[in-house]
């Protein structure tokens, strides 16, 4: 399985650049967010600036194939953006999120269509603010972040647990299958009972 077609890769000759794009599944629209410094349009998503700032951690393409979790967060927002973001938590709270990876050539014109190198869902907005400290020149920063949980994680793992009344309860309410299997643990049975 190849991310590119054999046309795309034709394309790829000379200065050939790339760039992680987010695309934001909230309740009442979809918006696009990257770290150029110019609105950008692909696929008919337009992709706001972030001018360098957004920050993308656990994305890792070194230990395995898989991520359970990333963290997308922008630091140095202002006590009106802080508001909206925690106002607006049943906007974000288990809406899909995708990241794409846009190759581009010189011009920032897109060459292919943009692969999905992670999909999952987004978690209720969190806010972190540093302390005051008199060496600060600055003082302090303030950064919204919002976790996104794979669409696979813990997805192995039933609800209630595995073998268990309680879980074969939330599957079928009312079976008595497992309902002494706690019972059987360590209990010698003799077959055939004589």
């Amino acid at each position: 399985m190849s991310f590119f077609t054999a046309e795309e890769i034709a394309k790829f000759e000379g200065v050939v650049r790339c760039s992680i794009l987010g695309q934001l599944h909230f309740a009442t629209k979809t918006m696009g967010v990257w770290n150029g410094m110019t609105e950008l349009d692909v696929g008919g998503v337009t992709y706001m600036p972030a001018f360098g700032a957004a920050q993308i951690e656990g994305l890792s393409f070194t230990g395995g194939v898989t991520a359970e979790q990333v963290t997308l967060s922008i630091p140095a927002v202002n006590e009106t953006m802080l508001g909206m973001a925690l106002a607006e938590t049943e906007e974000v709270d288990q809406r899909l999120m995708k990241l794409l990876l846009q190759t581009f050539d010189e011009d920032w014109q897109p060459i292919a269509a943009a692969p999905v190198i992670f999909f999952g869902y987004m978690q209720p907005p969190r806010v972190s603010r540093t302390e005051v400290r008199q060496t600060d020149i600055q003082g302090p920063t303030q950064s919204a972040s919002i976790e996104c949980l794979n669409a696979f994680f813990n997805a192995g793992l039933p609800a209630g647990g595995r073998n268990t009344d309680r879980d074969q309860q939330v599957r079928s309410p009312g079976d008595k299958i497992f309902q002494f299997t706690a019972g059987l643990r360590n209990k010698t049975i003799s077959y055939p009972d004589v």
